[in-house]
Parts: structure tokens; C-alpha cells; sequence
């Protein structure tokens, strides 16, 4: 009953795949089409073992870990997707244009790569990056949020949502340099007191990481109200 639902529904508002646009079944719940999936830029073979950035010509460490291994807060982060082409649209659109059902698709895409790392699975709990609350009303959700719900449902891990927040309102950091991100991110974050995350393991959930400045500062921030360790997930690495 519920398929033949789906199907007259869709053939009244035929749902597209969110690349190419071309009809997807009704029933199903993707939003990308076998071809524009089977082209999406995933990131494989060698990343640096610390931050997950791609590393074509092989190695262990990046040149920003290997010169500063404590560069970065976090104990480890890896990411899904290499951000550009087509799927650097599909992202703007996600978290730009209200397209919020692409989280599914996402989520079962972050659960993949959860699965691919232990360190993932030694994890406690879910926490997702926040936004500042200008840009949360603005957009009136939070796409960090949205993933980590849903990876949070497939691996059955707890999700807290109103543990790590922003406690000042931030530039934009995609229009920012490298120093400039850094700067413009630092003490951004505090924790509210959880008794819950002490000595635990976070894994932090963002759609994007670019020079890793947001989630390294989140991660400090958990450290300091006793996290033992933190560990990052993004969708797409710019």
C-alpha cells in the first residue's frame, strides 16, 4: 500500500536527482541517481594519518602535521568527499537553499566511512558543529546538526546536540586566509557542563573542513571540560 502511495505520488511531483535531475523512483529514498553517484569525487588511497588530507604521492603525515604535530586539537579526523565539481554545488545547495532531505543521502554516506575507522566506533557520543545563532536564524537550521542526526540513527550512537556552543558570532571563514580562519575562530567555543562527557570520546560532525581551524578549536574547547578524546567526520575536505 505504501509503495502504490509513493508511486502516485510521484507521478504527480516526480522527484529528481538532485545533480542531474532526472526522475528518480518514488519509492526510493535516494536523491542522487546511480550515474551522478558513481561520479562523486570520494577521497581514496593515501590521507595523512592525523587531519585525513589527501596525499596522492603516499606518505603518513601532511606538511602541516608532520611540522606541527600538535597543531591540531583533535586526535584524528577523516572526511568523505574531495569538495568541487558537481558535488561542491550539492553541498552549497544543502546547506544554502533549504534542500535539508539531501541528510539522509549524506548520512548514510558519513555511516560508510564511520564504518571504515575504528577509532570511529570507540566513540561515546555524537556532537555536531554549531552554528551561531544569527546564521541559525538566518537559515533557519543547521546542516551539522542534520548529519550528525542521521549518522547518529544508523550507527546507533547518542547524539547531544546542546553540549558544545558558540559563545560569539564569527566571519564567515570561507572568505577568510588560511591565518586569518584562525584568528577569526579562536575561543569561539565552550562547553555547557555535562557530567555525561567526562573521560569520553566525541566525534564531531561538519559538512566541510578546509584548514581544520573550526573543529580543532571545538575539540580544544571539549578537552578542556574533560573530553578524553575527539575525533572528526566532515562530508567533503576543501
Amino acid at each position: 500500500m505504501k509503495k502504490l502511495i509513493a508511486q502516485i505520488i510521484s507521478f504527480f511531483f516526480p522527484i529528481t536527482c538532485s545533480i542531474c535531475k532526472t526522475d528518480l523512483d518514488g519509492a526510493s529514498q535516494d536523491r542522487i541517481c546511480g550515474a551522478c553517484r558513481s561520479k562523486l569525487p570520494l577521497i581514496q588511497g593515501f590521507v595523512c594519518l592525523k587531519c585525513g588530507y589527501p596525499l596522492p604521492d603516499g606518505g603518513r603525515l601532511c606538511p602541516v602535521c608532520r611540522k606541527k604535530k600538535k597543531h591540531f586539537a583533535f586526535d584524528g579526523m577523516r572526511s568523505v568527499y574531495h569538495y568541487d565539481g558537481d558535488f561542491r554545488n550539492l553541498i552549497l545547495s544543502f546547506k544554502y537553499s533549504s534542500r535539508f532531505f539531501l541528510a539522509k543521502e549524506f548520512g548514510r554516506d558519513l555511516a560508510a566511512a564511520y564504518d571504515e575507522h575504528d577509532f570511529f566506533k570507540s566513540c561515546d557520543f555524537i556532537v555536531p558543529i554549531p552554528l551561531n545563532i544569527l546564521r541559525r536564524f538566518k537559515r533557519g537550521y543547521n546542516q551539522a546538526e542534520l548529519l550528525a542526526y542521521e549518522l547518529s540513527k544508523i550507527v546507533q550512537k547518542p547524539l547531544l546536540k546542546n553540549v558544545l556552543l558558540r559563545k560569539k558570532i564569527t566571519k564567515a571563514q570561507f572568505r577568510l586566509s588560511k591565518k586569518e580562519r584562525e584568528k577569526n575562530i579562536r575561543g569561539s567555543f565552550y562547553v555547557k557542563e555535562n557530567p555525561l562527557i567526562k573521560k569520553k570520546s566525541i566525534l564531531l560532525i561538519d559538512d566541510i573542513a578546509t584548514t581544520g581551524s573550526t573543529v580543532s578549536e571545538c575539540a580544544n574547547a571539549l578537552k578542556k571540560a574533560g573530553v578524553k578524546e575527539v575525533f572528526v567526520l566532515t562530508l567533503a575536505r576543501d
